[in-house]
């Protein structure tokens, strides 16, 4: 429930007049007097788009008159900053300073929490139902295909779904298996089983891996000249995504707490890029198809920044810049779709319980006789 709950949130904007990091009190007295100076023009009547153009130091929102539209209270936002627009009075402008400069401030609006309508949470139910329906299905088929490697062989199962069997090389209970976005359950399993056991399922991260221990290598000391030409190459392939995932975690605390992705962007060393509109099946550059790799930047509102997304080859923080709904009358055909769609499979797989549970039932107490060369299915 808490995903639908609204915190406290104001509406502001502001224009910055920046104070380099450890400047004198003379450049310190120049800014102030200039934010002095526009707070005076400001309630004399002037205009706030074309002073916040002309001089806010923001980039982020100058161009729009130095709109920041709505923040809530658990926003990562500078603490002055953040002060200011829950406790100055709707309306009033006044000049704040931070580890930035001088804000001159004008809280234009403010609401308290609330619960967000049905309206505006449809969309993101329907997707939460969507992904946990894929998730369910894809959990189905890891078992159906561990069910048929166990009974055929991981091969002769491969080859009936075109799928690919890959023989990793000996693997420690810490490392990394390259072609998985996420190894660690699969080798927590794999170490607790034994060198010719059936096949296991493990979740990956992106879907399931049908695995099983073909050897197993007891713990010994390689000899150093056998193996010191790989020693820079694995400690490269294992420090890459912990550092990859820091650098992108870094990057999306800094663009919450300066509240602008691409100032964050520049300070890390990032590259900031723009996509156009994309549905979920959509496809982005060095991102992958959206609506699995992070499907919950489709419930981000307008102007909010994600958390770190690794796609497994980069990390990634999203800032939503646009966001068309469908239309309403979509948005209910698509619900209703999907609310029977889910509803039949819950038909059909408590159908099947029943029916088996009635086969086994009538098989016990003999009520049914079968050609014993036929398949033996309930239903046929």
């Amino acid at each position: 429930m808490s995903d639908y709950e609204v915190p406290d949130q104001a509406r502001s904007r502001h224009i910055l007049i920046m104070v380099p990091q450890g400047a004198d009190a003379k450049t310190d007295a120049a800014a102030k007097a200039k934010a002095e100076g526009i707070l005076k023009q400001l309630q004399a009547g002037g205009s706030w788009t074309d002073l916040a153009k002309k001089n806010s130091e923001d980039p982020g929102s100058k161009d729009s008159g130095g709109e920041l539209g709505f923040m809530n209270k658990n926003a990562q936002l500078v603490p002055e900053f953040k002060a200011a627009i829950f406790a100055q009075k709707v309306g009033d402008i006044a000049i704040v300073k931070s580890s930035y400069g001088y804000h001159i401030i004008q809280v234009e609006e403010r609401q308290s929490a609330h619960t967000k309508p049905l309206s505006e949470v449809q969309p993101a139910i329907v997707a939460a139902l969507s992904r946990e329906d894929a998730a369910q299905a894809a959990s189905r088929y890891a078992q159906q295909l561990t069910s048929e490697a166990s009974k055929n062989g991981l091969e002769k199962a491969a080859a009936a779904h075109h799928l690919e069997v890959i023989t990793s090389q000996p693997v420690g209970h810490d490392g990394v298996i390259a072609a998985l976005p996420d190894s660690s359950q699969l080798l927590a399993k794999a170490f607790a089983a034994k060198q010719g056991d059936p096949p296991q399922s493990a979740p990956t991260g992106e879907g399931f891996a049908i695995f099983q221990v073909t050897g197993v290598v007891p713990a010994h000391a390689p000899a150093f000249a056998d193996w010191k030409t790989h020693v820079l190459d694995d400690y490269r392939d294992e420090q890459l995504p912990v550092l990859l995932s820091q650098k992108t975690k870094d990057l999306a605390d800094k663009a919450k707490s300066m509240n602008d992705l691409a100032k964050a962007a520049k300070a890390v060393g990032a590259t900031v890029k723009t996509s156009d509109l994309v549905s979920p099946s959509g496809q982005v550059p060095d991102f992958g198809q959206v609506g699995q790799v992070a499907p919950q930047v489709f419930d981000m509102s307008v102007g909010s920044i994600s958390g770190p997304i690794s796609t497994g080859r980069t990390g990634v923080v999203v800032k939503i810049l646009d966001k068309q709904e469908p239309p309403p009358d979509e948005i209910a055909k698509n619900f209703d779709r999907t609310r029977d769609a889910i509803r039949r499979e819950k038909q059909d797989e408590a159908f099947q319980v029943f029916l088996s549970g009635v086969w086994n039932d009538y098989k016990k107490h003999k009520l049914i006789s079968f050609n014993a060369k036929t398949p033996q299915t309930p239903g046929m």
